[in-house]
């Protein structure tokens, strides 16, 4: 299957930021893994501790981790009080936004956890979904980030 040609364009999402909010003008130049996954969702609080430890092995190379909680309650949209405690409780220091569903329909994701890896020029690399995704996650990133050095390390023509 091949993936789509889709470039990094966060939405605002309706139930706000916890951690701090994002502009896509920030992320210039930056990897970016977008991570979407759902406070009920066993298999996405299960796989918290790898993302922060991708974010604690490839943070220093640059790349940049934004979660994306999918609600599927007015509550947390209105008052993001339970996702900001479910952040504190499981460490999650990255930014994370918490989407009525508009930046899961508009990235097409269908299935939680997903993981979406964007390359330094803003564009969608893999696309790694479900409850095994973890398990390939981290080779795409090994693969992506490879690639980013490589192509900064080359000389100017």
């Amino acid at each position: 299957m091949s993936t789509p040609k889709i470039p990094l364009k966060l939405l605002d999402p309706d139930g706000g930021w916890i951690n701090a909010p994002v502009h896509v003008s920030e992320l210039d130049g930056q990897p970016i893994l977008l991570h979407f996954w759902s406070m009920d969702c066993e298999s996405c609080t299960a796989q918290l501790a790898e993302v922060k430890h991708w974010l604690e092995a490839f943070g220093p190379q640059g790349l940049r981790v934004i979660g994306v909680d999918v609600t599927r309650s007015e509550q947390e949209l209105s008052d993001t009080n339970a996702v900001e405690d479910f952040a504190r409780q499981h460490g999650l220091s990255y930014p994370i936004a918490v989407d009525d569903g508009s930046m899961a329909q508009a990235y097409r994701v269908t299935q939680h956890p997903s993981f979406l890896l964007f390359n330094a020029e803003g564009w969608l690399r893999y696309h790694l979904s479900g409850p095994d995704a973890a398990q390939k996650v981290e080779s795409a990133l090994r693969l992506l980030m490879h690639s980013q050095a490589s192509s900064s390390a080359a000389p100017a023509p």
